[in-house]
């Protein structure tokens, strides 16, 4: 793995020191820099972290903020089309969550980005995997409600 895109929720959590998963962000953020993997944050995580801090806060510095573009707009809408074929009856509140997820799996997608740090398990089987399955694409997908340590050893 050489790149990877933070969700929200690791933003989150990296400062949050009263959060259950703060230790376990705080121990993934070391290990990126430690083995030089490219810390990617979207535009769209930005404006989702903003509504309760200020983006100001995180460690800009070692990150590189990818805009979304019309290219990633695009795929988002191809990869919400997959999702949303498969989700028949879902509410509005569940499709925004949704349509959120498919963009920031097509910056993913189009930047050739190897993994994803997120707490939010749900979305690896009912979005990402879908996605992946029907592109024929691989990420590897990181739950911040895993140790480091537990993590590594289901690598080696």
């Amino acid at each position: 793995m050489s790149s990877i895109l933070l969700d929200t929720s690791f933003c989150i959590r990296l400062l949050k020191k009263d959060d259950p998963f703060h230790t376990n962000t705080i121990e993934f953020y070391e290990y990126f820099l430690e083995n030089n993997i490219e810390l990617y944050l979207s535009s769209i995580v930005v404006s989702e972290y903003s509504v309760k801090d200020d983006i100001n806060n995180l460690p800009l510095k070692t990150m590189k903020i990818i805009p979304f573009d019309f290219f990633d707009g695009r795929i988002a809408g191809e990869f919400f089309s997959i999702i949303h074929s498969q989700r028949q009856g879902s509410n509005e509140n569940e499709r925004i969550v949704v349509k959120d997820d498919c963009k920031l799996i097509a910056q993913i997608f189009n930047h050739k980005i190897d993994a994803y740090i997120t707490k939010d398990r749900k979305s690896f089987t009912q979005i990402i995997q879908p996605i992946m399955s029907a592109k024929g694409f691989q990420i590897e997908l990181m739950d911040l409600a895993i140790s480091l340590k537990d993590y590594k050893n289901e690598l080696f």
